[in-house]
């Protein structure tokens, strides 16, 4: 099943190597838009393994649970800030001047990219994607 922590974790790798590849055939957009996926999946990944949860399902219901996820809220969403936003780390990453301006071009980030018919150009996918791996990076040592 694709929402478990492994799939996940795994999804979260692949989508990064999928973008690299994307910007080395110069399809920034496609770029862009998989390395945005490599956050999610790994945003995702690390909440499930901070809750002790086996998959998506599980940590809906555990952050409810707790009340950090309202009951009509979910999980299961594109939306990169609200999945942050149920961390403990979300604050320390807003006082953060070096990590909070590259989270704000990260979080420009939308699945609507896919229909997008705008190719975007070298510098913006070059941006966006060292944005990304910044965030990767802070993810992984602060969630």
């Amino acid at each position: 099943l694709y929402m478990g922590v492994s799939e996940q974790s795994k999804a979260s790798k692949h989508r990064l190597d999928d973008a690299h590849a994307l910007l080395n055939a110069t399809r920034w957009r496609g770029a862009m838009y998989m390395s945005g996926y490599a956050v999610e999946c790994l945003i995702k990944t690390k909440l499930m393994q901070s809750y002790g949860c086996r998959n998506l399902y599980e940590l809906e219901d555990e952050l409810q649970r707790r009340g950090i996820l309202a009951s009509h809220a979910t999980v299961f969403t594109h939306h990169l800030e609200l999945l942050l936003r149920l961390t403990p780390s979300f604050d320390r990453l807003r006082q953060n001047p070096k990590i909070w301006p590259k989270f704000n071009i990260v979080n420009r980030w939308m699945p609507a990219w896919q229909y997008n018919s705008d190719l975007a150009n070298r510098q913006d996918a070059e941006d966006f994607l060292e944005a990304v791996l910044d965030m990767i990076k802070w993810i992984e040592n602060n969630l």
